[in-house]
């Protein structure tokens, strides 16, 4: 099979590389009110992998694709609408880079504050600046008793263990806003994590709440030296 079930309602799509380190995945939430693809596929229009896209279909398809960041953008999300009818959402400050990226496919959903959507029922959405400058995360209590953190780009595991935060400047991320954020997420009770972005090919990661806590702390104190070292 093309997915990987990671959870009963939780299934992860094929890597897709970035750059020469990272790759990217999204991950299928499926729920009776309708299915959330969470993040994007990665590959181009004219690379479409039809398995994935069948193997989604198989699950019950796509009611809404969610994305974190405008980085998650890619020419896949016209064929998720195409095949699903789906409808595509991201945060009301990443509306014009994801747009824009698309050529105009339009975004359907737009996230803000108070959003009270209810395709987005059961979702908490949060936003978490910092890595671009309408950068969001989404925790979901799972009816199957556990807890999902999708933390976007905002911070993301590497195979050997470590964690790496990235301010992209580009995008409007800046160091302040990234801290304000890991402080907030710093304080999130999860069962599995589920990045965007991850360094080799180790996406998920279930850390204790004293090993939460301690991964963001460190993340916090290289993310201050790094700013300082620019000021």
């Amino acid at each position: 099979m093309s997915l990987t079930q990671i959870a009963p309602d939780l299934w992860a799509t094929p890597h897709h590389p970035v750059g020469d380190i990272a790759n990217t995945r999204a991950y299928l939430l499926t729920r009776p009110q309708g299915n959330v693809l969470i993040y994007g596929l990665g590959f181009q229009r004219d690379e479409a992998d039809e398995d994935v896209l069948d193997e989604i279909a198989a699950l019950g398809g796509v009611q809404v694709q969610l994305l974190s960041h405008g980085d998650e953008a890619s020419h896949s999300l016209q064929a998720v609408r195409e095949r699903f009818g789906s409808r595509l959402a991201c945060s009301a400050v990443e509306v014009d880079q994801i747009d824009n990226y698309a050529e105009g496919l339009g975004i359907d959903l737009v996230w803000e504050p108070d959003c009270a959507d209810e395709a987005l029922d059961g979702l908490e959405i949060m936003a978490t600046p910092g890595h671009t400058k309408g950068s969001i995360s989404v925790r979901y209590e799972s009816p199957h008793g556990r807890t999902y953190l999708f933390s976007g780009d905002a911070i993301v595991p590497k195979d050997d263990g470590g964690w790496v935060v990235n301010v992209a400047e580009q995008q409007g991320g800046t160091a302040a806003d990234l801290e304000r954020s890991l402080l907030a997420l710093r304080e999130q009770s999860f069962d599995l994590l589920a990045s965007s972005a991850y360094v080799g090919e180790t996406s998920t990661a279930s850390p204790s709440q004293e090993e939460w806590r301690t991964i963001i702390d460190h993340r916090l104190e290289r993310l201050r030296e790094w700013a300082a070292a620019r000021a």
